[in-house]
């Protein structure tokens, strides 16, 4: 399990752990700061419930760096997670990676991507997707690039349920 989703668990966890011990008054929410610009937040009512936490860390070369994730569980059992990491240096490069995905009655997506800023001021990333049509198992693979010297460049495939290459819908 990479640091990202660590943080995301850690995150949850704790969300839920305050939401059990938030006083009556805070309509199932709870929130506690460490006053470092690191934060956990959860809630919970009528059977949905979401957590979220954010880390801020400064090390001794002047380099920050941010964690963010979270989660929601809905009443009708869908689901979803986010988690991302991103990282500024002096020199004012800077990366950032993401994930998240999702689940429920009509299907799933999952998505995850980076990107890169450069001291000299050029840039480069991509994400990749991926979502499945539950009802009709239709699967979308998607992968999108792009830098400051080629631009875009995307790819996406589709698939039936039975594996069969489709003509993906716009």
């Amino acid at each position: 399990m990479n640091s990202v989703m660590k943080f995301s668990v850690i995150a949850g966890a704790a969300g839920l752990m305050l939401a059990s011990i938030a006083p009556a008054e805070a309509a199932g929410r709870g929130v506690a700061r460490d006053g470092k610009g690191g934060v956990v937040a959860a809630g919970s009512a009528n059977g949905k419930s979401w957590a979220r936490g954010r880390s801020v860390k400064t090390n001794e070369t002047g380099t920050t760096t941010v964690k963010r994730g979270g989660g929601f569980k809905g009443a009708n059992g869908a689901t979803g997670a986010r988690a991302s990491t991103a990282t500024v240096n002096p020199d004012g490069s800077a990366t950032r990676n993401g994930r998240f995905s999702a689940s429920g009655a009509k299907g799933s997506v999952a998505s995850s991507g980076s990107s890169t800023r450069n001291a000299d001021g050029t840039y480069s990333g991509g994400r990749s997707t991926t979502a499945t049509n539950k009802t009709t198992g239709t699967t979308y693979n998607g992968s999108t690039t792009y830098d400051s010297t080629n631009g875009v460049n995307r790819t996406a495939t589709c698939t039936d349920a039975m594996g069969n290459s489709i003509a993906c819908p716009r």
